[in-house]
C-alpha cells in the first residue's frame, strides 16, 4: 500500500532531527527520506530507535543537498510531498535558495516547513533593524530566505516558517567547563534571551505535517504563517548563571558581555568550528547581549496553539540535567 505521506528531512542527525525522526517514523504509513553525506553515521545514530531502522519506512540516501539536481531527482523519485528544510553552513544562502528551487521543480512537494530564527522579519522596518544591528551571516541569511517564500512567484507548495529561540542544549557545550572551572562559556548579557527545547521544535514540525491537507487545497490554517518557538521568559545571563549554580550546587558564572568575554567565545568556538564560525557566533551574541532575543505574548500563545501544550521549561531542564551530572 502506498504511504500516506512521503517526508524529506534535512539535518536528520542534528539536534532537532534526533527528536523528529523517531516521532515521524513511529507512523508506519509515513515514508521518510533522509539525505545525508554520511549514511553510515546516520544509520548508526538511528539504530538506537527500533522504529527508525533503515529499510522499513526510513530511506537513508547518501549524497549532497548542495547539489540541486541530485536533490530534485531524489524528491521526484521518492514522490516526496513534504519537506522540512533545516540548513546551516558556510554556504547556507546558496544551499537554501537552490533547495527551494529544487523543491519547486520537483512536481511532487505540496508542503514545506522552513527553520528560521526567533526574529521578527515581517516588515521592511524590522528587516532593516536586524541588518543594522546584526552582522552574523547565519542570522542574516534567514530574512532573505523568508522573503523568497513570502514574495516568490507561483510557489507550488504551502509553507510555514518556524522561528526558534536559543536552544537549551547549546549549554551542553560548556559541561566540562562548568564542572571543572565553574564557567558557562557564553556572554549572554542582560537584555534577555528566550530558550527553546529542540524536542518542541520537532513536535511543532510534526503537528504542522499532521495539520496539512495533502490534497493540494488551502485548508491548512498554518499555511503562510510564521511561528516563534521558545520560552515566554527572556533569561538574563545572571539568571542563567544562577539557574545552573542551583542545579549543580556550585557557583557558575557566564562570560561577561564585554570585549574580553566575546573574544573568549570567539576563540573557543573557533577551535571547534573554525575561525569564521568563531567570529560569526561572537557577532550573534554581541547582538543578543545588546538587544535581546525573545517573543511577544501573542507569539507565545500562537506556538502553544501549534504545540497543543506549553513549551518545555528551561529551568526544569537545567535542574534535571544538573542532577544527572552531579
Amino acid at each position: 500500500m502506498a504511504p500516506s505521506r512521503v517526508i524529506l528531512v534535512t539535518a536528520a542527525s542534528g539536534n532537532i532531527g534526533e527528536h523528529l525522526i523517531p516521532l515521524l517514523a513511529s507512523d508506519p504509513t509515513t515514508k521518510l527520506v533522509l539525505p545525508t553525506s554520511r549514511a553510515s553515521s546516520l544509520q548508526a545514530q538511528l539504530a538506537q530507535h527500533q522504529q527508525c531502522q533503515a529499510g522499513s519506512n526510513v530511506f537513508i540516501e547518501e549524497g549532497s543537498i548542495k547539489d540541486p539536481a541530485w536533490l530534485q531527482g531524489l524528491l521526484a523519485s521518492h514522490k516526496v510531498d513534504t519537506v522540512f528544510l533545516n540548513l546551516t553552513g558556510d554556504d547556507e544562502l546558496f544551499t537554501s535558495l537552490n533547495c527551494l528551487d529544487a523543491v519547486s521543480r520537483s512536481g511532487t512537494v505540496t508542503q514545506l516547513i522552513y527553520l528560521s530564527g526567533c526574529m521578527d522579519f515581517d516588515t521592511s522596518e524590522n528587516i532593516q533593524r536586524w541588518i543594522a544591528i546584526c552582522s552574523a551571516a547565519h542570522v542574516l541569511v534567514k530574512p532573505l530566505v523568508e522573503q523568497k517564500l513570502v514574495h516568490g512567484e507561483n510557489l507550488p507548495f504551502d509553507w510555514t516558517i518556524l522561528r526558534p529561540a536559543l536552544f537549551f542544549t547549546n549549554d551542553l557545550r560548556s559541561k566540562q567547563s562548568m564542572l571543572e572551572t565553574g564557567v558557562l562559556g557564553v556572554p549572554f548579557g542582560e537584555a534577555g534571551l528566550s530558550r527553546v527545547a529542540p524536542w518542541d521544535i520537532a513536535l511543532a514540525v510534526k503537528n504542522l505535517m499532521t495539520a496539512h491537507n495533502n490534497n493540494g487545497d488551502s485548508t491548512n490554517k498554518w499555511n503562510r504563517q510564521k511561528v516563534a518557538i521558545g520560552s515566554r521568559k527572556a533569561f538574563k545571563g545572571s539568571e542563567i548563571a544562577r539557574t545552573w549554580s542551583e542545579a549543580l550546587k556550585k557557583e557558575i558564572n557566564v562570560l561577561p558581555a564585554n570585549e574580553e568575554g566575546f573574544q573568549k567565545l570567539e576563540d573557543w568556538f573557533g577551535t571547534l568550528a573554525g575561525p569564521a564560525w568563531g567570529r560569526d557566533l561572537r557577532l550573534m551574541h554581541e547582538t543578543f547581549a545588546a538587544h535581546g532575543f525573545g517573543m511577544t505574548e501573542e507569539q507565545y500563545q500562537k506556538q502553544v496553539e501549534l504545540l497543543g501544550q506549553e513549551p518545555a521549561d528551561y529551568v526544569e531542564w537545567v535542574n534535571s540535567t544538573g542532577a544527572q551530572w552531579v
